[in-house]
């Protein structure tokens, strides 16, 4: 699983006035990330998600949830198989998402930290088919281009604190269980002990 984040000023959640709606884009087609380090293959990348890798059927068919920082347990909203409290819409610009912020302890918390500004970006994480649905190239300056051409699954849309870390500095894959499995040789502890001390 991969995470991508945003910060222009379109991605930024915002609170609609009066309400406690919650709006922004989590993902953002046709704009470079900065650069990305993927420990798991040793490639370093600006990506694209391209227009068309994601679709309105796509939103429909999949169980995605709005959550604060990708914290499974700060559960927001849900659309499941394009129905229940998370709106996702695809259009020229990205995706976006809107839902009410929950009557609960993590919705009062998201309306307030939005409104002050402590949670700018907007994030999603996914998943692709790297042989199938990605695309490097070779830039003059000697750097790759990562073009994402549809992803197979989106699993969350999230408001976060800080979206460069996860947007631009490193791929971040789900730990949860992977951490827990037993180590095939010595390099996998050591990259996911680096890994660890990164998220950390």
């Amino acid at each position: 699983m991969e995470i991508r984040s945003f910060s222009e000023e379109r991605a930024i959640p915002k609170v609609i006035e009066d309400t406690r709606t919650i709006e922004g884009y989590a993902v953002v087609f046709e704009k470079e990330s900065r650069m990305i380090f993927d420990w798991w293959r040793g490639k370093k990348f600006v990506e694209v998600i391209k227009r068309g890798a994601v679709t309105n059927d796509d939103l429909k068919k999949w169980d995605i949830k709005a959550l604060a920082e990708h914290d499974r347990s700060r559960l927001l909203a849900r659309s499941y198989n394009g129905k229940g409290s998370l709106t996702l819409t695809v259009d020229d610009y990205g995706v976006k998402y809107r839902f009410e912020a929950p009557n609960t302890v993590e919705g009062d918390n998201a309306v307030e930290l939005i409104k002050r500004g402590d949670l700018f970006g907007s994030s999603f994480s996914y998943t692709t088919d790297e042989g199938k649905n990605i695309v490097y190239t070779k830039r003059s300056d000697g750097s790759l281009l990562r073009e994402v051409t549809k992803l197979d699954r989106m699993y969350d849309v999230s408001v976060v604190a800080d979206p460069a870390y996860f947007g631009t500095d490193v791929t971040v894959r789900n730990l949860d269980g992977l951490l827990d499995e037993p180590p095939q040789d010595e390099s996998y502890k050591k990259e996911a002990e680096d890994l660890r001390s990164l998220i950390n």
